[in-house]
């Protein structure tokens, strides 16, 4: 459970509201809300964040894949999605529903 602080993820995820998590997804990520730790990031404040993930894959021989783009996409239209490389961040947990 955490606090969700910002309106980037506004109607669905609130300001200030509380919300319910899962640790360690499994699975494929895409669509899906989650809790991101960036990397490299000075600001404290902002060093998790909650957003959409996308990918777009590109096979890369044998059964191999790899990314060609991750984005991770705020749902409130007056915030920019931000494309990140695998490095930059690591999933935290799933966004499951907000706790009224």
């Amino acid at each position: 459970v955490a606090h969700v602080v910002g309106r980037s993820m506004e109607p669905r995820i609130p300001d200030g509201s509380l919300n319910l998590f899962r640790l360690h997804p499994v699975g494929s990520r895409q669509g899906k809300i989650l809790l991101i730790q960036r990397f490299g990031s000075v600001d404290d404040t902002a060093r998790y964040t909650v957003k959409r993930y996308t990918s777009r894959k590109v096979h890369s021989g044998d059964e191999q894949w790899r990314h060609e783009q991750i984005r991770l996409e705020p749902l409130n239209p007056e915030f920019s999605p931000w494309d990140v490389g695998p490095e930059d961040f690591a999933v935290v947990a799933e966004w499951l529903r907000v706790i009224e």
